[in-house]
């Protein structure tokens, strides 16, 4: 290991005693680093010779000791590159919420702020090189018209455990829903899912559809047992059904690029003797599973269930009688 990599490990393990908030022990730095005992004790000892006077150890109820460094001992040392703040913008670029485009926005200006005159000066070069080189191809997106004040107080009503009040359109006209909000979900939309107590369910509701929204003062108790992540895995894109086993069977002309795809949290894959691709994932949303099947044409065949397979001729027959 060369003196360079010996130097930027012990100011990445400097960082690290400054984030920690519990504490760091022996066994963090070895297992980070992978090395022995004995090289993490060289590593704790030297940074601890560099830092006396900064060094925390962290009161704990088990026998291992923990350190930490006094906040901001080693702020002098974070510096901003020009590929991060590349990324940053990259990112808000592939974003349809403008309300995150705005977060990242001040993101991006306190960075700037923080970091020396003669310095930006440079980086803001490198990263008009850096964004002419990347660009994007023409994607075909929804832009709902989503109130980035609906979205800061629909953030805030979750974070503080706050049931919520708005107009949403119905079947039946306007209705004024009392909801208690579990999370954002972002998909073609944006939606909110909550606990709806009036039906005793979770519910959907599409963000750019509520109108007149309000957090009231009042609290909720959010179920334990639910989990946004284990949620969405249950559907494809948004839509909440019965789960289906479903079993797909690729091409071999377009293995490479479905080995390469994700289709589902739950997928699994294998490559055939024939060289085709077998895909298995469980799920709900049959409409939104068939319009993704639809991108890779004949390249592709369901195989189970026979319940997928006959609401997709169907809606291939739909779309044929148009024409």
């Amino acid at each position: 290991m060369s003196r360079l990599n010996k130097t930027e490990q012990i100011i990445e393990l400097a960082m690290m005693f400054q984030n920690s908030y519990c504490g760091l022990c022996i066994d963090d730095i070895q297992e980070h680093y992978e090395c022995s005992r004995r090289s993490a004790e060289r590593m704790k000892a030297l940074l601890f010779e560099l830092f006396p006077d900064k060094v925390e150890e962290v009161p704990t109820n088990d026998k291992k000791k923990r350190w930490r460094f006094v906040k901001g001992t080693m702020n002098f040392l974070i510096s901003f590159s020009a590929m991060e703040l590349g990324s940053l913008m990259f990112l808000r670029e592939t974003t349809n919420d403008e309300s995150r485009k705005k977060v990242i926005d001040e993101l991006i200006e306190k960075i700037k702020a923080l970091t020396p005159i003669k310095k930006i000066q440079s980086i803001q070069t490198d990263i008009e090189a850096i964004m002419e080189s990347e660009g994007f191809a023409v994607r075909q997106y929804s832009r709902p018209l989503v109130n980035s004040k609906t979205m800061e107080d629909l953030r805030n009503a979750m974070i503080a455990y706050k049931k919520v009040q708005f107009d949403y359109p119905t079947g039946k006209g306007n209705r004024r829903i009392t909801l208690n909000p579990y999370g954002l979900i972002v998909s073609d939309k944006h939606y909110l899912v909550g606990f709806n107590e009036y039906v005793k369910d979770l519910r959907l509701y599409k963000v750019d559809k509520i109108a007149n929204l309000e957090i009231l003062d009042e609290y909720y108790l959010k179920d334990e047992k639910f989990s946004l992540t284990e949620y969405c895995k249950n559907s494809f894109s948004i839509y909440q059904e019965e789960p289906l086993k479903i079993t797909l069977e690729f091409d071999k002309s377009v293995a490479e690029d479905v080995l390469n795809y994700h289709f589902h949290p739950t997928q699994k894959m294998k490559q055939l003797n024939n060289g085709n691709v077998q895909v298995k994932f469980t799920c709900g949303g049959k409409y939104a599973i068939c319009h993704e099947l639809f991108k890779w044409g004949c390249n592709v065949k369901i195989k189970k269930p026979a319940q997928l397979r006959e609401y997709y001729k169907t809606c291939l027959s739909d779309v044929l009688n148009l024409y």
